[in-house]
């Protein structure tokens, strides 16, 4: 079954569970063993907390630099959001400190931008700003020809990130990018589509999805032989017939659009997902896509298929 994300969409994307943005993008919620490895500061680290004047501040850089270690993120948060972490960090360096959580200042603006830039620059990483942000846009589009899927294009995301040590931007803004890189993919494949199929080749492609006989033609590329038996066999065979002058076209115009053999499976695999009535619901260059990608995949398929039965017989 394919990703239920939205592959042709108008609205904001879901790529991720809830679950899953939670580990990225929200707070952490440390273990014990977590807090002792990320709250633990170098001599660098030391140095830098020296620069704080004021317990609040001291405390706030610790928690901020621990955060970012486990998340490569920065967070807005108050003291009393997270007590656990604040009794760990004040028993570990400032035990003799007291104090009353409630009580706690808030950490002034320039003060949170302060330790902002100096964790950046202790662990070598940038802020996403407007060139970083056009390269990943780029990235996304680069991983949108290789797969339809928007979680692939969001771990390639992750990876670039990853690599050029770019703090992760907003999930939103994320889900927006994706959707544009599919947009973009989706228009350039329809122009494609739309310059080199002729009026020939897009009747047999429109007949797929026609009832002239009670039973939809595309049904038929749906199925799988259930077993190696003649009668199986021949089905398949007389199947691959049928769809011989599709196949060609198919064969000759994949190539030209110039996707991966894994967008070939995942477009194929949508066919299979989708009833009828939604795929005729599709902007029909969308539909004649998945249908070439369709009858490629299952003519590999009956490919293989027929020579397994051969060495088996």
């Amino acid at each position: 079954m394919p990703n239920k994300s939205k592959i042709f969409h108008h609205s904001r994307l879901h790529i991720l569970t809830e679950d899953e943005i939670q580990d990225i993008f929200h707070l952490p919620n440390f273990t014990e063993e977590e807090r002792l490895l990320c709250f633990s500061l170098t001599q660098t680290e030391f140095e830098n907390l020296d620069q704080n004047r004021s317990f609040a501040s001291k405390l706030n850089f610790i928690l901020q630099l621990g955060y970012f270690k486990s998340r490569h993120l920065f967070f807005n948060f108050e003291f009393t959001d997270v007590p656990a972490d604040v009794a760990f960090i004040c028993d570990k360096y400032f035990p003799d400190e007291k104090f009353e959580l409630q009580k706690l200042p808030k950490i002034a603006v320039n003060t949170s931008l302060k330790h902002r830039r100096t964790i950046c620059e202790l662990q070598n990483y940038q802020f996403c700003k407007s060139s970083q942000r056009n390269s990943i846009e780029q990235t996304a589009n680069n991983a949108a020809k290789i797969s339809g899927k928007p979680i692939y294009i969001f771990r390639e995301i992750l990876n670039f990130l990853d690599t050029h040590r770019i703090i992760l931007p907003g999930y939103s803004f994320l889900q927006d990018t994706i959707s544009k890189a599919l947009d973009l993919e989706e228009q350039r494949l329809r122009t494609i589509l739309q310059e080199k199929l002729t009026t020939s080749e897009i009747k047999p492609l429109d007949e797929l999805l026609s009832d002239a006989e009670g039973l939809y033609e595309i049904t038929n590329l749906k199925r799988e032989a259930k077993d190696f038996t003649l009668t199986e066999i021949r089905r398949e065979i007389e199947r691959g017939i049928k769809i011989k002058e599709l196949y060609q076209t198919a064969k000759e115009i994949l190539p030209v659009l110039e996707i991966s053999n894994q967008s070939q499976a995942f477009y194929a695999s949508l066919v299979s997902y989708y009833r009828v009535d939604k795929l005729n619901r599709f902007d029909k260059w969308t539909t004649y896509r998945l249908k070439k990608g369709r009858i490629w995949s299952w003519t590999k398929k009956i490919h293989d298929k027929l020579w397994r039965a051969a060495n088996e017989a």
